[in-house]
């Protein structure tokens, strides 16, 4: 139990960088997460995501239309291995502020 409440901790911080809302009262090996409302597609933005960060995330719309605006992030991975992709998640949004975009921006 403390090891996957380790990794929940690094997935919450995931979603927070993404500027996600989530209730931390989640059990299980995934947390859901809501996108934020200024990010247009999902699809877009977690294609997005994958192809700059090789980070996958998975979209809630492949499990019907009730997940359609939300994420999930599994623990299952080692706490190291998310430590790494949270900091590709940290990196790609602080490369995209830099050159003028924003992360939420509409596509």
């Amino acid at each position: 139990n403390k090891v996957y409440a380790t990794r929940k901790e690094v997935a919450l911080r995931m979603m927070d960088t993404l500027g996600c809302t989530y209730s931390t009262a989640q059990s299980g090996l995934f947390v859901w997460a809501k996108v934020p409302a200024q990010v247009a597609s999902v699809e877009k933005w977690i294609d997005e995501l994958l192809y700059e960060t090789k980070v996958f995330i998975t979209p809630g719309f492949i499990f019907g239309e009730q997940g359609s605006r939300y994420i999930r992030i599994s623990l299952c991975s080692p706490e190291e291995k998310m430590k790494e992709a949270h900091e590709r998640i940290k990196n790609w949004i602080n490369s995209k502020s830099k050159v003028g975009q924003t992360l939420l921006e509409k596509q």
